[in-house]
């Protein structure tokens, strides 16, 4: 192979003069609290690529691996003093990268074949979860596996969901539900305490049926034409219905729509659909829920419980935070412990659980270390990945239940 070239890293070369080497990403990087490895971190990673751009490195399989190595959190992102944009510098070295990577070629093939082609990939879920999927109504049962995310009996959800959920009481307007990926094949019960709390609240809840994968697994993963193909898809399918908002009980998902769209197509012309419009109406679903508390258009019941709550990374570092504590501090009952580290990520990353599964272990263990230091009954989180991933970290006698804070607060609700 002769000298690989850098196009994506090059475009973004500005990103990589605005770091000052201050260090301050190792602290909120799960992979390097776990090995000390100064590779990946953003600092470290920075180095490299402009190693590689002014020809002191050689680009090599252990970079791009190192690249691959990443939970793609972008903790760094939020905590750096320069304004450093590692979201765009990730994907690109993935990107430029994916030749020479052990894993970035099998898991854009393996998106091709999944996410990338909905026919195959229903057919092959509903196989597969007849034989090896596990019971919805036993949350607890649900478990990583070798194949990655696992399958209720009856995936995907999306086929026996209707498209129209009336609201309850007075409409104070449609909403339209983009369901994800693990919540369809894997979280059931999130899309149905979804559904109930945004109908509680007024809205009346809109299930377009053709909608696919939101593209976060693409987008992170540096496959930008599957990514922009699913994003269209999307946008073109959300666009032509009269919506308010839109919504998703995964934060990642709602994250793409509202954050990764609009930057995905910067630089193109999308005339046939508003990247920006959508991204306007793109909501973190505890904003939604919580703008109707403020607003006395919800309440709830008592519910007596001590818990603590991990906060989801793409909510804590795209979309400007969520109201979750604000909606179980108005549950009567429950006490709030909060942990150390509650903004570290869990661990889980989408395919980095099933590529990286010695790591995600020991990250998802830090966290419930943390946990159980609390003395909570019950950890609350804000994506369905994230319940999945801390489910199947090594537990201790009296370990606390791990749920979802929109299943609690939707449980509650009146």
């Amino acid at each position: 192979m002769g000298r690989l070239n850098l196009p994506e890293i090059t475009a973004r070369s500005a990103e990589l003069d605005k770091c000052v080497n201050c260090g301050l990403c190792q602290a909120v990087c799960p992979t390097y609290l776990e090995d000390g490895h100064e590779g990946r971190t953003a600092r470290g990673k920075i180095i490299l690529l402009k190693g590689m751009l002014e020809g002191r490195i050689e680009p090599s399989s252990s970079i791009a691996d190192l690249a691959d190595d990443c939970l793609t959190c972008y903790a760094c992102q939020t905590v750096c003093p320069a304004g450093v944009k590692t979201e765009l510098l990730w994907t690109a070295m993935r990107q430029d990268l994916a030749p020479l990577s052990t894993t970035t070629k099998r898991k854009h093939r393996a998106l091709n074949w999944t996410v990338g082609s909905p026919k195959i990939m229903k057919n092959l879920v509903k196989r597969f979860g007849r034989v090896e999927g596990f019971d919805r109504n036993s949350p607890s049962s649900a478990r990583l596996t070798r194949y990655g995310l696992p399958l209720f009996k009856g995936a995907p959800y999306l086929d026996q969901l209707n498209e129209i959920y009336p609201a309850v009481g007075n409409e104070v307007g449609r909403v339209g539900l983009l369901l994800g990926c693990s919540a369809n094949l894997s979280a059931p019960w999130a899309v149905d305490s979804a559904i109930t709390l945004l109908r509680q609240c007024g809205w009346t809840v809109v299930v377009p049926k053709e909608q696919g994968c939101c593209g976060a697994p693409a987008i992170n993963n540096g496959h930008w034409r599957l990514a922009k193909r699913l994003a269209r898809h999307n946008l073109n399918l959300f666009d032509n219905l009269d919506l308010q908002a839109i919504t998703s009980p995964d934060a990642t998902c709602i994250s793409a729509m509202g954050h990764d769209y609009p930057n995905m197509f910067a630089d193109e012309d999308a005339a046939e659909f508003s990247v920006d419009r959508m991204a306007e109406k793109s909501t973190d679903l505890s904003k939604l829920v919580g703008k109707a508390l403020d607003e006395g258009r919800i309440r709830f019941n008592p519910f007596k419980a001590v818990i603590t709550v991990h906060d989801s990374c793409h909510a804590t570092h795209f979309g400007h935070g969520n109201r979750w504590r604000d909606l179980l501090k108005a549950i009567p009952g429950i006490e709030i412990r909060e942990m150390a580290e509650s903004t570290l990520c869990c661990g889980f990353g989408g395919s980095y659980s099933v590529m990286h599964r010695e790591s995600s272990d020991k990250i998802a263990a830090r966290k419930m270390k943390n946990v159980y230091e609390t003395g909570a009954e019950i950890v609350l989180v804000g994506s369905p990945g994230c319940q999945i991933r801390l489910q199947t970290s090594p537990k201790v006698d009296n370990a606390p239940q791990v749920r979802m804070a929109l299943e609690l607060v939707a449980g509650m609700a009146m």
